[in-house]
């Protein structure tokens, strides 16, 4: 069956099943048909985990595909010579070591038909990596304003938006929430005839159906993990936790920390009114308090071994300290309410990356930041999944907190007896404590001073004109990429762009390699090379556009080569063998220091942008959507890293460039 899927999704362009958030819609009830106000509008016909016993297994591609992967991507960045010295290694792999390391790897697949080949490996790799989550990890998406500006007052936003989260974990958790499809034909597939179809069938038959209704059930085992779920610093390897019983989310304000029953004994939601006095409440009473001169939250933006460190010395001082973390760990997320106002999305994409860190807990899978103007952020810790599965919960949660709002500004705030739901988590610290804090408040100023963001509005054209053109609009988004670093810095840059594999069991993300010898041909003919014809650049856009689109489709059906090689590389290492020679080439080395890292989330009404933080001290990250009329983007940089006003800019002259010729071309 996977294999079949495979070849299948193959032949789809990388668009449609690359961006999946873009294709995956569910069929809306009517409100009638479930009256409670404590679930989400739509409700499913079918168990939310229908499908998840029948998703496909994470296919390992042959060791022949992806060495000739591998190879067509170096092929952009090394002189003949170097690409001749590479093949040969590569080839000496292939035959050899790479050979039996293949052998063992789809041998224990076959054990762990359960899970996915890379899961583990995956997952060991954010756990044992002992740099600051912040920067190196999480990244920040900014939540649409409410366009009722009366509904952007921060407690009565807080307070919506925290009744909409919750609707939907509880109509998650009692599996009242569509399953994730991907639907090609909507008109067919996303039906209540279809749904009611497939909810009379078994997992496998249901799936099958589907699949050969040109419908793609996605894997939803993420969603598991993103409620009630904090990653906690442990010596070697974090530990995720996660503990389903708990009903109260974690408050922080003013560097202060409280945490608030949200759930009644029963898993009902407190009523909106009740939530709104309570972090009333909250807001007041840390504003009436003795300013926090030691924010403990601040001990989160420590490399993980000294966090590791801190943490079991404050559990050891008291055991009201002990509980605390307990309480913290368990929440079923962090809200963290600012003091401070502004309407600048560069300042406040900041603010939601790193900023206030005092008034933050970036272990946390969640935390909900909202600013005195009533903007919403969200910072994710990255370990446990991906920007897909969040993005489904902002866009829902946010329609619902428009749709239906828990509170209004008409109403007046009730009285609320905050003694018996509202608990304020004071802590016992001392000198080592104190010291380490003050050392980590230093630390974090040190490292995100070195950090700049840039965002651009880009209006001339968007996906409807390069559809229209027949070009795929994330190849030319990355295209213009390519374009502006290799204007910026005459060289090609090595270049992740992140693609979820969704599609199969347990996914994660595979890499898209968008530097490819068509993009540099391309931006070679397009930086001023006078000699270069209309037709030619016309037609070097179309050969980018076709590899962009290979290169998405293979990822996405998990044929990309980055994770294949990757572990190989780690069952050569756990086996206490040698270091095979791939692994140790300089090229191999050089294609695996990003610099330029990209995600895209595509354009929708429930975000304004995203942002994220190079992954090499000397890149660029940029964070990216194509709309219908336009694109947005939001880069960002080190004070090592190539310029990024000139690179944004750059990005400009190589969009107007491309919209310049194929409008000439369409003359």
């Amino acid at each position: 069956m996977a294999t079949r899927i495979t070849k299948k999704l193959v032949s789809i362009s990388g668009r449609c099943t690359r961006n999946i958030p873009q294709k995956t819609r569910v069929f809306s009830t009517s409100s009638s048909s479930f009256s409670s106000s404590d679930y989400l509008q739509t409700i499913s016909h079918v168990p939310t985990m229908h499908f998840q016993p029948a998703i496909p297994q994470l296919p390992i591609p042959t060791l022949q595909d992806t060495c000739q992967r591998y190879l067509a991507t170096q092929g952009a960045f090394l002189s003949p010579e170097e690409f001749e010295e590479t093949k040969a290694i590569v080839e000496e792999f292939e035959r050899g070591e790479g050979h039996e390391l293949n052998i063992e790897l789809v041998e224990q697949n076959k054990k762990n038909s359960h899970t996915s080949y890379i899961t583990d490996s995956w997952l060991d790799m954010y756990l044992t990596y002992r740099a600051s989550v912040v920067l190196n990890s999480n990244p920040v998406t900014l939540i649409s304003d409410d366009a009722r500006p009366a509904y952007m007052q921060q407690i009565l936003r807080a307070t919506n938006i925290t009744v909409s989260i919750l609707r939907f974990l509880k109509t998650l958790r009692e599996g009242k929430l569509v399953p994730d499809v991907i639907h090609k034909n909507p008109a067919v597939t996303d039906t209540e005839e279809f749904w009611r179809s497939v909810g009379s069938l078994s997992a496998h038959e249901a799936y099958r159906h589907a699949v050969k209704s040109n419908a793609y059930p996605l894997d939803m085992s993420q969603f598991q993990r993103i409620f009630n779920a904090t990653r906690i610093p442990q010596p070697i390897r974090d530990e995720l936790f996660c503990d389903v019983t708990q009903r109260h989310v974690l408050v922080m304000c003013r560097g202060r920390m409280y945490v608030v029953d949200v759930l009644e004994e029963d898993g009902s939601i407190v009523s909106g009114q009740i939530i709104q006095a309570h972090l009333q409440f909250i807001f007041d009473d840390s504003a009436s308090s003795p300013p926090q001169d030691h924010p403990v939250g601040f001990l989160t933006t420590q490399d993980r071994d000294t966090w590791t460190r801190l943490r079991k010395h404050i559990v050891e001082l008291s055991k009201d300290n002990q509980d605390n973390m307990g309480l913290i760990d368990s929440a079923l997320f962090c809200l963290c309410l600012e003091d401070d106002l502004s309407n600048d999305n560069v300042e406040d994409i900041k603010r939601g990356l790193y900023g206030n860190a005092g008034n933050r807990w970036f272990d946390k899978t969640i935390q909900l930041i909202v600013t005195k103007a009533g903007r919403l952020l969200i910072n994710l810790e990255h370990s446990w999944g991906d920007g897909l599965t969040l993005k489904r919960v902002v866009t829902e949660a946010f329609q619902d907190s428009i749709d239906r709002p828990a509170v209004s500004p008409e109403g007046a705030i009730r009285n609320a007896d905050h003694s018996k739901t509202v608990r304020k988590l004071e802590f016992s610290f001392d000198n080592v404590i104190h010291q380490g804090i003050e050392k980590a408040q230093l630390d974090h100023l040190h490292r995100t001073n070195q950090l700049n963001i840039q965002c651009m509005d880009y209006n001339k054209y968007g996906s409807t004109f390069l559809k229209g053109c027949r070009l795929s609009p994330d190849a030319v988004a990355q295209l213009a990429m390519q374009m502006a670093y290799s204007r910026v810095t005459g060289d090609t840059a090595a270049t992740y762009e992140s693609c979820s594999t969704a599609l199969y069991k347990h996914g994660r993300t595979e890499t898209v390699r968008s530097a490819t010898s068509e993009t540099k041909r391309c931006a070679e003919a397009f930086n001023g090379n006078t000699s270069v014809s209309l037709a030619e650049k016309v037609s070097l856009l179309k050969a980018c556009s076709d590899k962009h689109r290979q290169l998405s489709a293979q990822a996405t059906a998990g044929q990309g080569w980055d994770r294949h090689l990757f572990a190989l590389r780690v069952l050569a290492m756990k086996s206490g063998k040698s270091i095979p020679r791939l692994f140790q080439d300089s090229a191999y080395a050089n294609i695996n220091t990003i610099t330029l890292s990209t995600s895209t989330m595509g354009r929708n009404t429930a975000s304004d942008g995203a942002a994220f933080a190079p992954v090499s001290p000397t890149g660029l990250g940029v964070a990216y959507s194509v709309g219908k009329d336009g694109m947005q983007w939001t880069g960002s940089s080190y004070k090592t890293s190539p310029n990024l006003s000139d690179f944004v800019e750059c990005i400009k002259q190589a969009s107007d460039e491309i919209h310049e010729v194929l409008k000439k071309a369409m003359k």
